[in-house]
């Protein structure tokens, strides 16, 4: 019997695997991993974190031994904001900015220091290849006998573990109202764009919308509540439109991803003992973000027992 079963083959349900470094096995419900997770902009904004900068931060070390260890590329960008709304950045003019930007014609930004971007694709292409993935399983149900999960039911038949973790992402509403479990989750909807490099060095927030390179550029910013897996082409416009006030970007040949956060409530991350052997994580908007804090805090849950 398995020790450690991951229902779930996003950011967080990899690195609970990584952290855990055991014997475990990831249950995905798509024909890929990490689909949803794929649609991220894989960045770290520790300034728009809130009350969770500091997690942001260290999230940005655990991710930077990650990519040291894998061979993953990434990189800290200091985070050059446009917009009315200000956040309690250093205000910095035109000659500087061309410092940092020299293709940016633009008087006035808002300066943060300590953004992050990690090639996503790459991530999750390198910690897939570490562990054991069961694609097409769905989970339908749970066995639970006296608080304690016995077997996960799924479409392939029982799988048996000593622990669980519902690691479930935009599912977990579906899965948990099943179960009976009482715990609102809202899916916000969101666009990834992938176009072709420009020679952006830092990452570029211009209103509600973000732009940062890697092996390509990425553009992203809008998040709704919205279960539709369809493209929302206006929101698309909208990002290419605010980004292309200040950078010239490539429309001819667009690559368009839909991806989905798990909200809670009051907007706040979960990490929640459901049965005794099982545990829930999802619930933060930025999840890609303080995903390596999650996983570090799931398997601390686990390794003190039960």
């Amino acid at each position: 019997m398995t020790k450690l079963v991951i229902v779930g083959s996003g950011i967080t349900g990899l690195l609970t695997a990584l952290m855990y470094n055991g014997d475990s096995i990831i249950l995905e419900k798509e024909k890929e991993i990490a689909r949803n997770s794929k649609a991220s902009l894989w960045s770290i904004f520790p300034p728009l974190c809130g009350n969770h900068r500091s997690e942001c931060e260290e999230a940005i070390k655990l991710y930077e031994d990650i990519c040291s260890k894998y061979g993953i590329y990434c990189k800290k960008a200091n985070i050059l904001r446009i917009s009315n709304n200000k956040l309690g950045g250093k205000i910095i003019d035109r000659k500087e900015i061309r410092s940092l930007e020299p293709q940016l014609q633009i008087d006035e930004a808002e300066f943060f220091d300590n953004g992050f971007f990690v090639e996503g694709d790459e991530l999750f292409s390198s910690l897939s290849s570490e562990f054991n993935i069961e694609l097409n399983s769905e989970v339908i149900d749970i066995k639970v006998v006296n608080n304690e999960a016995k077997a996960l039911i799924t479409n392939k038949g029982e799988i048996r573990g000593d622990f669980y973790v519902l690691a479930t992402g935009y599912l977990t509403s579906k899965l948990i109202t099943r179960l009976g479990i009482n715990l609102e989750i809202i899916p916000y909807k969101g666009h990834l764009l992938i176009t072709r490099k420009v020679g952006l060095n830092n990452i570029l927030i211009v209103n509600d919308r973000i732009a940062v390179e890697g092996r390509s550029l990425y553009l992203n910013g809008d998040s709704k509540p919205n279960s539709s897996t369809n493209i929302d082409y206006d929101e698309v416009s909208k990002t290419i439109s605010e980004i292309s006030k200040i950078l010239k970007i490539d429309t001819t040949n667009i690559e368009i991803r839909v991806g989905f956060r798990s909200v809670s409530k009051d907007g706040e991350p979960i990490v929640k003992r459901i049965y005794s052997n099982m545990i829930l994580v999802t619930g933060y908007r930025f999840g890609f973000a303080i995903a390596p804090i999650l996983a570090k805090k799931v398997v601390e849950m686990i390794k003190s027992g039960y």
